[in-house]
């Protein structure tokens, strides 16, 4: 079978360009940019996969307080058009949640106490990488 490809390369490559072609943009090496040195609620930002179309998948490490005694119960993504992008609960103890960011763009992630509905922080987040198309 030397010279052909097989039907397992072409059927997932042909998907994967479908998804790029329909969503719009492709963005490889994606990084997220933000400031946490004098955070009480964000440890850190970091990218979890290779690419990007629409969204950015991003684990975000809080600090040991922000859940306990911070309060923290609730993450929320605003994109630059003021509208909710994504947003997650978290637990008491929780460390670690996987959200998305918008590609190429700035945002805000905020930590909410949804329980006396207080904003705990909110940091800006800047999402880049080597756009495709």
């Amino acid at each position: 079978m030397t010279g052909t490809l097989s039907r397992r390369r072409v059927v997932p490559t042909i998907a994967l360009l479908g998804l790029v072609i329909g969503s719009g943009c492709l963005t490889l090496s994606p990084t997220v940019t933000v400031e946490t040195t004098e955070s009480t609620v964000f440890e850190r930002l970091s990218v979890t996969e290779p690419w990007a179309s629409k969204s950015v998948a991003t684990t975000v490490t809080l600090t040991s307080a922000a859940t306990t005694t911070k309060g923290v119960t609730q993450l929320v993504v605003i994109a630059e058009s003021g509208s909710t992008f994504d947003s997650t609960m978290v637990d008491s103890g929780q460390t670690s949640v996987t959200m998305y960011l918008p590609t190429n763009q700035n945002a805000t992630i905020v930590a909410v106490n949804a329980v006396n509905g207080t904003v705990v922080e909110r940091r800006t987040v800047a999402t880049g990488g080597n756009k495709l198309f």
